[in-house]
């Protein structure tokens, strides 16, 4: 069993662009809550397996925030992120095989359903990791691309030749596949997907509709939102990539204006705060 009381605590500061005058006195909700960063497979085992779970996260709750503010034996944080709990090849789950399931060695969707009833009954906003940029290459998309699948053949950025750049730390992006390549920026069990298509936004947008509307999660920490789209060898914060957060956030606030979107932003806080506010609420500040 895991001792609830060490996980992975994530201290953060999140730059907020805010405006003055008026603005000011209409803060966001996110404003001044304190966000609590949570790796179910390592937090607390409910049923003895080994492997942290959701009810887990639920048991546990009032030891992050009972409900009742005049108690003083919790930790009194007012939002969770949870790190990737959908269903993937790895441990760490940032590789996606199913976006509209909870991996099972965590629980079920109602299960999470409930952690979110429980959650809000305390004042607990909760938060989730979406990947976007890449999926797993045992994903079913990835899959039917690889097999020359004409619904999903540019699903994801493939090239007949070896383009020959190398990704921003030196590190090997294209990766043979047959008689061609794949761009995988991570790894090469992490292809990248195409977001300059529209069948792949659409879905997308459906996978975050599904989240928030039928999950109800009240938003989403965007991993690796710098990457989203390259333009030849430029594989960091490229026009194309605001563009297209902007146009998610977009989509997002029309099925929940109050939803949050935090961005992962690897980068100094001058150049992550041109994606604030208007492809995504928040990043993280890094330096």
């Amino acid at each position: 069993m895991f001792d609830y009381a060490k996980p992975i605590l994530l201290t953060v500061i999140l730059l907020l662009m805010t405006g003055v005058g008026a603005q000011a006195t209409a803060l966001p909700w996110w404003n001044d809550r304190v966000f609590y960063e949570v790796f179910v497979r390592s937090f607390y085992d409910s049923d003895g397996d080994g492997i942290g779970d959701l009810q887990g996260v639920i048991d546990k709750l009032d030891y992050l925030n009972d409900g009742n503010p005049d108690t003083i034996s919790d930790l009194g944080i007012t939002g969770i992120w949870l790190m990737p709990i959908m269903d993937s090849a790895s441990y760490h789950g940032y590789d996606v095989t199913d976006y509209l399931r909870v991996h099972p060695d965590y629980g079920t969707n109602d299960d999470f359903r409930r952690l979110i009833d429980a959650a809000h009954a305390r004042g607990i906003a909760v938060i989730i990791d979406l990947v976007i940029n890449h999926t797993s290459s045992q994903h079913p998309w990835f899959q039917a691309s690889a097999a020359s699948d004409p619904t999903y053949a540019d699903w994801y950025v493939w090239s007949d030749d070896d383009p020959g750049f190398v990704g921003p730390n030196g590190q090997r992006v294209w990766h043979p596949h047959s008689d061609r390549f794949y761009y995988g920026l991570f790894w090469g069990e992490m292809p990248d997907l195409n977001l300059t298509n529209p069948a792949v936004t659409a879905e997308l947008y459906e996978i975050a509709r599904f989240w928030l509307e039928d999950m109800r999660v009240d938003g989403f920490r965007l991993d690796a939102a710098k990457h989203l789209i390259e333009d030849g060898s430029e594989q960091e914060h490229t026009p194309a990539t605001l563009a297209w957060l902007r146009d998610f956030r977009t989509h997002v606030k029309s099925i929940n204006p109050d939803a949050l979107l935090v961005g992962e932003v690897w980068s100094t806080s001058r150049i992550a705060a041109q994606y604030v506010p208007d492809a995504v609420d928040l990043v993280f500040a890094f330096d």
